[in-house]
């Protein structure tokens, strides 16, 4: 600044000093706004705004219209808070373009009657007036494109996007939405330099994906692809380009690869290291999972971290920190970041009072851990846990077996099976087949392990099949329904059904075709191609599927549910349909840009999950158009059956209260059973004071019906409630 541009340090001087400089506007313009800006930030209000008008009013004299605009949206900006001025700044702003008349109507076009802010009518407005015939720009919608015209009069513009030539749009919505490109934008250069944009796809790839981050910011391998092809690179190079370019962009350390796929690719101001820039931001951070997702960088670092004494403190006292902030409320969270610590041997303060490892040695906290974890993180934790207490962990992985998921479940066994415990495993798998209390995991595990299921269980094929029936007449959501769909998959191969029917008589083989012919939840298609399975292997069934109901027999009992029941899989349906199946699709298309599709884990996963959500969604469908929803009122109450209240009287004496609704109520706590449940179906008919043989562990049991009654109100309550959220069918800990 010359020496006569110099503003005076006497106040009482600025004003002959800012009369001084109005002679020399246009050039003097940047140091009058600048002197205005620090005077209305040192509070002197009163004072800048009129000299910001004298400034507008020989702006608009000499014709300098972006001066003047800037100095419209420099005294707006001293004013936010002031929303009360918004008709003077549209004021200002339409006298500050007033020498060009044909450009004034820009500002109605700009939102100061609309509800944002004046900062952002502003960007706008200077965004409308920098359009021209040329003039290059993006849209969210159209992508790149170039102005053909402007009609500032009809308030529209003429575009030429690749996607459409000659697209028009109004002032308004341009001003709101399109982009000016930067000069280096990778669209620019397709523009501008196609053939040299074209050797660089060929020869430097890594320089084309910078430039593509550089034009769009941070995006992931997918964002990435559909930024570039097929405009940039053609679908069919889209798997060499991307090789050639994640090659050149690992030698690169100004880009950041990210460990998960799903996570952005990053272009760095300066290299990235493990420094103490970058430990002095893990030493900020006061949230669990990135303090968590810090740590895992560094353990999958290795030996590129030059530990010292006061970054090993940094990263002990953070992860203490999330570990006492996890607590047991979030115990995969906690697990995780104690094995981190361990991983990066890292002893955590004892000040810091966190929980030790000695606390997932207690069945309902490792059960729910080995629920929430990573399925790739539950063998990791499970051997973790072993180096804690060997026999204590052992132990207690045996009592919670049949709590576990499936998934759970197979890495438990893993690990029990290489130490001295397969025979007491064994022991446990035994006495819930000789129960009949075997579910879906403990089935699905067996017959995948025929060697065990051999030596363990022998001889019990029949008794094997049949709670594999049971349990897939169950209604399952979440990690037990994909553990279901997975059993029933098995029934319908024609080695299981060899295995399972061979030992059985005949007239065993027949009740199993006639079950699975009525089991409820299962797809027709489904149903027949496990029919269908059966008669080849054992033709002499073939009767059974010929059968016809006589004639005489009574009409068959409507399937019906009650209300809560039936909104619950309403709801399910849809959060499928709606939600689940397009996310899924979404994650596929992820996934498929991975690469190599044979090799491709989430790729597999995704369509996998995308076949559950599939069957689900035809199986809830069908569910849905056999079974209607009702509220059981004026129904006989006289005895037992369907919306009745049932009292059994046992031999010593206890009694039980049931409550007996529709093909899908179940509710332990109030009672309430099916009336396809064995319970049900035993008591069907009969009336107060009959002597009756139920199901019971041992076999049967023999008890009274005390008494038959009509639906209580807390039951009938529970029928017209609205039921819980549906669960996602894929919940499970996802990386």
């Amino acid at each position: 600044m010359t020496e006569q541009n110099t503003i005076p340090s006497d106040p009482s001087q600025h004003e002959e000093w800012l009369l001084a400089q109005l002679e020399k506007l246009p050039d003097a313009a940047p140091v009058l706004l600048d002197f205005l800006d620090t005077q209305a930030a040192q509070g002197r209000l009163e004072q800048a705004d009129p000299w910001s008008d004298m400034l507008l009013e020989a702006l608009v004299e000499r014709g300098a219209l972006a001066p003047a605009v800037e100095c419209v949206r420099r005294r707006a900006a001293w004013w936010l808070g002031a929303p009360e001025k918004r008709a003077q700044w549209l004021k200002l702003a339409q006298r500050a373009l007033s020498p060009a008349r044909e450009l004034q109507g820009l500002v109605q076009h700009a939102g100061f009657e609309a509800p944002v802010t004046t900062t952002e009518c502003f960007r706008r407005l200077n965004l409308l007036l920098l359009l021209k015939p040329g003039l290059m720009c993006l849209d969210k919608t159209w992508g790149f494109g170039v102005v053909r015209s402007v009609d500032v009069f009809y308030g529209r513009v003429t575009i030429d996007f690749e996607k459409k030539r000659g697209h028009e749009m109004s002032l308004a919505y341009v001003a709101e939405a399109l982009q000016l490109p930067a000069p280096d934008h990778i669209m620019v250069l397709r523009h501008q330099q196609p053939d040299e944009l074209k050797v660089m796809v060929q020869g430097d790839a890594a320089e084309v994906v910078r430039r593509a981050l550089r034009s769009y910011g941070a995006l992931t391998a997918d964002a990435l692809q559909k930024r570039l092809v097929p405009d940039i690179v053609a679908e069919a190079d889209w798997k060499r380009f991307w090789d050639a370019a994640r090659k050149g962009l690992k030698q690169d350390p100004l880009v950041k690869l990210p460990a998960k796929r799903t996570e952005p690719i990053q272009l760095l101001q300066k290299a990235h290291a493990y420094d103490a820039d970058w430990f002095a931001i893990f030493a900020r951070e006061r949230h669990v999972q990135p303090i968590l997702d810090h740590s895992d960088e560094l353990i999958a670092a290795g030996q590129d971290v030059t530990w010292t004494d006061a970054t090993r403190a940094i990263a002990a006292d953070r992860l203490a920190f999330a570990a006492k902030g996890a607590g047991t409320r979030h115990a995969a969270q906690l697990a995780r970041l104690l094995m981190n610590a361990d991983a990066l041997g890292l002893a955590l303060p004892e000040q810091a009072h966190v929980p030790t490892p000695a606390i997932f040695l207690e069945a309902k906290l490792l059960i729910a851990t080995l629920h929430d974890l990573p399925v790739r993180l539950a063998a990791p934790f499970l051997d973790w846990l072993a180096t804690k207490d060997a026999t204590r962990a052992a132990e207690l992985l045996l009592s919670v077996l049949p709590q576990l998921e499936l998934s759970a479940l197979t890495e438990a066994m893993e690990l029990l099976l290489k130490g001295d415990r397969a025979e007491t495993a064994a022991q446990v798998f035994r006495a819930s087949v000789a129960r009949q209390s075997a579910e879906v995991e403990f089935l699905l595990w067996l017959f995948r392990h025929p060697e065990q299921l051999q030596t363990w269980v022998p001889d019990t094929w029949p008794i094997l099949a049949g709670l594999a029936l049971t349990e897939l007449e169950k209604d399952y959501m979440g990690e037990r329904l994909r553990a279901q769909n997975q059993l029933r998959e098995l029934v319908e191969v024609g080695d299981w059904v060899r295995s399972a029917l061979t030992p059985m008589s005949a007239v065993q083989r027949k009740d199993f075709l006639e079950r699975v012919k009525k089991a409820p939840n299962w797809a027709e298609l489904d149903r027949r191609s496990a029919m269908g399975c059966i008669v080849k292997l054992f033709p002499e069934l073939a009767g059974v599927l010929a059968n016809k109901p006589e004639a005489a027999a009574a009409p068959a009992r409507p399937a019906v549910t009650a209300r809560r029941s039936y909104r619950a899989r309403q709801l399910q349906f849809e959060k499928i349909t709606n939600v689940e199946i397009p996310r899924i699709a979404r994650e596929i298309g992820v996934a498929r840009s991975y690469g190599d599709l044979r090799e491709n884990f989430e790729y597999k996963a995704a369509k996998e999950m995308q076949t559950v959500l599939l069957r689900r969604q035809a199986e809830l469908e069908e569910m849905l158009s056999k079974v209607q929803p009702s509220d059981f009122r004026d129904l006989p109450c006289d005895r037992a059956g369907l919306g009745t209240c049932v009292t059994l009287q046992h031999a010593d004496g206890h009694r039980e209260t049931f409550t007996i609704l529709g093909e899908w109520d179940r509710e332990e706590t109030l009672g309430i059973i099916s009336c396809n449940s064995q319970l049900a179906r035993a008591l069907e008919g009969q009336g107060a004071g009959a002597t009756i043989r139920i199901p019971a562990p041992q076999g049967e049991a023999e008890c009274v019906l005390a008494e038959v009654s009509g639906l209580s109100d807390t039951i009938q309550a529970w029928i017209s409630s609205e039921p819980p959220p549906p669960a996602d069918v894929g919940a499970e800990g996802q990386a």
